[in-house]
């Protein structure tokens, strides 16, 4: 069936995934049904990354049919790596005229439009989700002037304790909070103004005095799942909060400070004692080393019984490094992963075909260490970072800074352990050294890389081969200059108008901290037509030419 005889039902179905901009140029005016569809429809209006151009066109398109302000229930503004987004759209609209709003995410919020916003939140009576970042407003002021809505759904940088009166509640269910440090007496006031939490997500735990919460403490009965991005408490004074979530089923924690947690029988009888509804635990302990393999072996095995392998299908991996060592829970929860010095593992059994790496999206490699790691495979890996060397395990005696860091057999020897179709981002760190042949033949096994992350002496190479040129050319459309070495007031060896003319014209992106001449950003932007979003903090004078 072709898809414009499907019916209307399904046709709304395949809308919601698409982003509103996107919807509107592929169907308006394509036929009166499907203008007329694409109005009737809910929309989803996400601005993150998008080209000004783009975002303009489709202000313009609510402009002149204001009934879509009715149809949108998800908006996302950011000012990250655009010219003040979320002020120019709160210019253009007033948020309280988009009544049927549901979701609301702004990124890289300015102090300037937290005034206006607070006069409008209150007049958004159907939002369900609100999030924000990069601003240092009182965290509560913004909340209470849309406490009495459907809020359930928040994300905020940070949370004042000092201003949570227990004497009112909030019906909030869902709670990530990215960078505050919080104390077990915080989050019992937390519990105690939140009391219907189903959802905590918190960056960073930190010891307190206990005693100094004289409060009757209140279980959070309500709250199923709980992670720890970063935990620093003691083994003590996390037993105490756990025992005030008696039906929590899913808990996360990852430790990565000299804070001892991998005590497999503690653990064990703290589950059997007061989390008696887990299903899903993850954790991850990174600890300094300070046993001998034997003793490490030993509380290993802590988590290898029954209890962690027949009643609860949890399985783990010891990593053992010079100077620290890793226990971890499969498949490897975090996002990242560090393949930079030889290790001695030990645990689940490695395979292929196994899970272990599928969460991991950023791999970083020291490509020498593939020959010795190949019963790892990561299929999953979106961004590659190639290094020359883990500083805390190194020996600089190994390697000679002058030699290359790769050679061309180790390069087929990527597919290895890497699904490389998967890879979109390749960064290469400022002393991996490699010659431009080689980054010709590095590239060439990674067909799908669009974003480059290059140091300044890196990129001159590409002047040593035209076929590299080419290939950056046509292939890449962001890219990244970093040099922590370069104070000069011209960069890039005064061949910047060769290199964004003939080698980078076609990027969309492009970022450089250290570039401090407006006259150099002004003959990229003259070269770059296709330039949507630059980023570049060393320059503090606003440039509008584009």
């Amino acid at each position: 069936m072709k898809f414009e005889f499907l019916p209307n039902e399904i046709l709304f179905q395949c809308f919601q995934y698409l982003n509103a901009p996107d919807l509107f140029h592929s169907f308006d005016q394509l036929n009166p049904r499907f203008s007329k569809l694409i109005r009737d429809t809910s929309l989803y209006l996400n601005f993150s990354q998008m080209k000004k151009s783009l975002f303009d066109h489709f202000c313009q398109i609510v402009l002149l049919n204001p009934e879509i302000k009715q149809k949108i229930i998800y908006l996302q503004l950011s000012n990250d790596g655009t010219n003040g987004q979320i002020e120019h759209f709160l210019s253009l609209f007033s948020l309280n005229t988009f009544l049927n709003l549901r979701s609301l995410s702004l990124i890289e919020l300015k102090e300037n439009n937290i005034k206006q916003l607070l006069s409008i939140l209150p007049f958004l009576s159907n939002l369900y989700s609100f999030s924000f970042t990069g601003t240092n407003i009182e965290t509560l002021e913004m909340i209470s002037s849309i406490s009495k809505s459907k809020l359930r759904i928040l994300a905020v940088p940070r949370w004042d304790f000092e201003s949570t009166s227990i004497n009112q509640t909030v019906g909030i269910t869902s709670l990530t909070i990215t960078e505050s440090k919080i104390d077990n007496f915080q989050l019992f006031k937390l519990f105690e103004y939140a009391p219907m939490l189903k959802y905590l997500n918190i960056q960073t735990l930190v010891n307190s005095e206990m005693n100094n919460y004289k409060e009757l403490k209140k279980n959070a009965n309500y709250l199923k799942e709980f992670i720890i991005n970063d935990c620093k408490v003691r083994f003590g004074h996390l037993i105490l909060l756990l025992k005030y979530t008696p039906n929590l089923k899913i808990f996360s924690i990852f430790i990565m400070s000299d804070i001892y947690m991998s005590d497999g029988i503690r653990w064990q009888k703290l589950i059997e004692s007061s989390l008696k509804y887990l299903t899903i635990f993850k954790f991850y302990f990174q600890e300094k080393k300070s046993e001998n393999l034997t003793e490490k072996l030993n509380k290993f095995q802590q988590f290898q019984n029954d209890f962690w392998h027949k009643q609860h299908q949890w399985y783990t991996n010891l990593e053992i490094y010079t100077r620290t060592s890793t226990i971890y829970t499969i498949p490897y929860e975090k996002d990242n992963y560090k393949l930079t010095c030889n290790t001695n593992k030990h645990g689940y059994l490695w395979k292929k075909n196994s899970n272990v790496f599928d969460n991991v999206k950023i791999l970083t490699l020291t490509p020498r260490l593939i020959a010795t790691n190949w019963k790892c495979y990561f299929k999953n890996v979106e961004s590659l970072i190639l290094k020359r060397h883990s500083y805390e395990y190194y020996d600089d005696d190994d390697d000679d800074e002058h030699e290359t860091n790769i050679m061309s057999t180790e390069i087929k020897l990527f597919r290895t352990i890497i699904n490389l179709s998967n890879i979109k981002h390749l960064t290469i760190d400022g002393q991996f050294y490699l010659t431009s042949s080689l980054l010709l033949d590095l590239l060439k096994e990674l067909p799908n890389v669009s974003s480059l992350k290059i140091d300044e002496e890196q990129l001159m190479k590409i002047f040593d081969t035209i076929e590299l040129r080419k290939y950056l050319n046509k292939n890449i459309k962001k890219l990244e200059i970093f040099s922590p070495t370069c104070f000069d007031e011209r960069i890039f060896l005064n061949k910047i108008n060769i290199l964004f003319s003939q080698v980078f014209p076609n990027i969309e992106q492009f970022t450089c901290d250290y570039m401090k001449q407006v006259d150099d950003l002004l003959v990229i932007l003259k070269e770059c037509s296709k330039l949507s979003i630059i980023k570049c903090k060393a320059i503090s004078k606003s440039v509008n030419s584009w």
